[in-house]
């Protein structure tokens, strides 16, 4: 199950040519013990931000787990259907970007593809692990197989999709793949269907600032739903295994979704602010938080992370 950190194409969107040196939005995802990783910014509150990843314990402490070794960057998180993690890294060390994967954990991190600037190797628009270790990735709207060795191998898909943004492991071995606004299945036998389409509203009320209308991460549960967080309309959207889609739980500005899992039947959010800044200034005069909220099996709402800015510091 992959979880995005997007950004150079967002970040070129908002800024045309210019480049920040990171960006808050991310992906989140639960391991085998319950603890939360997420992708954000570290520092929090600095002039000079990395992308990296942050571990919330089952005591709620919050530590970092992993930073990008340079800047400009993305982390995209993912977790296999047995809930080891991992995270893939493309910075611009290289003066092109170089991509990486690594095993992560709070005591420590394997790498388990080397930095390399060839996209035949490895490529991290959308990927997921397998619990045999097979890292599936995909460019545009090709998907690939890579198994331990390193050899690469492309899988046959229908000539419909569009491009592959998202991979999300369901029942049976069951990949789900996020097709710009929909989300399809593919089979252990190659076999690809669509579950849910027409995803996204073309002029969403709630959209967080012009050009942010993205679907930005999805999780698959044990009985067969889809939990997506819409970024571009502050939800997250659930489909049902037979297609049917509803808006399971919106935030309230100035906060929006950007990353999502399922852990012991309750529903784990990532959000962030964006800020009230002219969006040509917002890494200069607002400070960026994330919060992680749960709802719960009864639909109850809490707030299991928030972090808290000393503006005076």
């Amino acid at each position: 199950m992959k979880k995005f950190l997007y950004f150079l194409p967002l970040l070129l969107l908002l800024l045309n040519t210019r480049i920040a040196p990171a960006h808050p939005w991310g992906g989140l995802v639960i391991d085998q013990q319950g603890n939360i990783y997420f992708t954000f910014i570290c520092p929090f509150v600095d002039e000079d931000h990395y992308a990296c990843v942050w571990q919330i314990d089952d005591r709620q402490n919050l530590k970092q787990v992993l930073e990008s070794s340079h800047s400009p960057s993305d982390i995209i998180l993912s977790r296999s259907p047995d809930r080891v993690i991992y995270g893939a890294e493309r910075n611009n060390a290289a003066g092109g970007f170089q991509a990486r994967l690594w095993k992560v954990n709070g005591s420590g991190n394997e790498l388990i593809i080397n930095p390399t600037t060839n996209e035949d190797v490895f490529f991290i628009q959308a990927y997921a692990v397998a619990e045999d270790g097979m890292v599936y990735f995909a460019r545009e709207n090709r998907l690939f197989e890579r198994n331990d060795g390193g050899e690469v191998t492309e899988i046959e898909l229908p000539s419909d999709i569009d491009r592959i943004d998202d991979l999300a492991w369901g029942l049976n071995n069951k990949l789900y793949i996020l097709d710009r606004e929909s989300i399809k299945v593919m089979e252990e036998d190659g076999s690809v269907s669509v579950l849910a389409t027409g995803l996204k509203e073309d002029n969403p009320e709630n959209i967080p600032f012009s050009g942010a209308n993205i679907l930005f991460d999805f999780t698959v549960d044990k009985t067969g739903n889809v939990y997506l967080a819409y970024y571009g309309n502050r939800r997250v959207l659930k489909v049902t295994p037979e297609g049917e889609v509803s808006v399971f739980l919106e935030s309230e500005g100035p906060w929006s979704p950007h990353g999502v899992d399922v852990f012991n039947g309750e529903v784990y959010v990532l959000e962030s602010t964006f800020g009230t800044s002219k969006w040509w200034k917002f890494w200069e005069d607002d400070i960026i938080i994330p919060r992680v909220r749960k709802v719960d099996a009864n639909g109850g709402v809490s707030t299991v992370f928030e972090y808290k800015p000393d503006r005076k510091n």
